[in-house]
């Protein structure tokens, strides 16, 4: 279950659930380790031509979106989509807008194909699935005062999909498995460690829990409200409105979220804040 009120999963559950899982032998990760050659893969970067930013990537798109083929038809199977034509039109036509903006930052393909579904609950959030699938539920556009707050979720979405956050998550997962794997058995092998073995396991993987997956899904989230806001810009749509949209998440949100260091998400406040910050050096708009 998402948390609430956390617009942008991007539902990498779905995609873990199907990510492969590490099944080496201990002596040969051992035989490995000594040699330095254990997982070698795990060193490969890549730049991502969108942000300029090097990301650690073991997945291509075309995997992760084979990963995710069945859990999107199951969430449509599942989970009813509005029979407001009025609503899903205003919806996709906001969506049309915005992914053309999109297109003129030359981040997206303007011949892509997406699927984008309006789903009937009150839940307040959007996500995106790698594959350009979309979900949209009703309770973030009765939150949402204009199409340019529609805009700026709809951007947001797009922006996981450029930055190939979806990848990044699931190759820093794969190779946290690795570690925990390589750590325990070093432990094991240990006879002064070994002792001590389940409390270090436990903070190993708050460790990596704490300190790495965690910060990794907010940098992404940060990183996908500023994207989006170029292509609500280049759409022509109101800058400002991204931010007054993270106003109205912070107040509805007050009370019902973990501390940000335990989240997935950063905190309301400090997105829209971000994104004033970011709006003034970019021109686009003086708040």
């Amino acid at each position: 279950m998402s948390e609430p009120f956390t617009l942008g999963e991007t539902f990498d559950g779905a995609l873990l659930a199907n990510a492969p899982r590490v099944r080496l032998s201990r002596r040969g990760i051992i035989m490995g380790l000594a040699s330095g050659s254990v997982f070698p893969f795990l060193t490969g970067c890549s730049t991502n031509l969108a942000t300029g930013e090097s990301q650690f990537l073991l997945f291509g798109d075309d995997q992760i979106a084979g990963m995710a083929a069945t859990a999107w038809s199951d969430m449509k199977a599942q989970t009813p989509q509005t029979s407001n034509t009025q609503l899903k039109n205003r919806v996709l036509n906001v969506w049309d807008r915005t992914i053309k903006g999109a297109a003129k930052t030359g981040h997206v393909n303007p011949n892509d194909q997406w699927d984008v579904a309006v789903f009937d609950t009150d839940d307040v959030n959007a996500f995106v699935m790698p594959g350009n699938r979309v979900g949209v539920y009703r309770g973030i556009t009765e939150l949402t005062e204009n199409d340019d707050q529609i805009s700026s979720v709809l951007g947001h979405e797009t922006g996981h999909v450029v930055g190939k956050h979806a990848a990044e998550r699931m190759s820093v997962s794969t190779a946290a498995q690795v570690g925990l794997m390589a750590g325990q058995i070093a432990v094991a092998s240990s006879e002064e460690l070994s002792k001590y073995g389940t409390a270090i396991g436990a903070l190993g993987g708050a460790a990596l829990q704490f300190g790495v997956i965690l910060p990794y899904s907010r940098k992404h989230e940060l990183q996908a409200d500023k994207l989006g806001v170029d292509y609500m810009h280049q759409a022509g749509y109101d800058v400002k409105q991204s931010v007054r949209l993270w106003e109205l998440m912070d107040a509805q949100s007050k009370g019902q979220r973990p501390p940000e260091f335990m989240s997935t998400h950063p905190d309301p406040a400090r997105r829209a804040d971000e994104l004033r910050t970011y709006i003034n050096a970019r021109g686009y708009a003086l708040i």
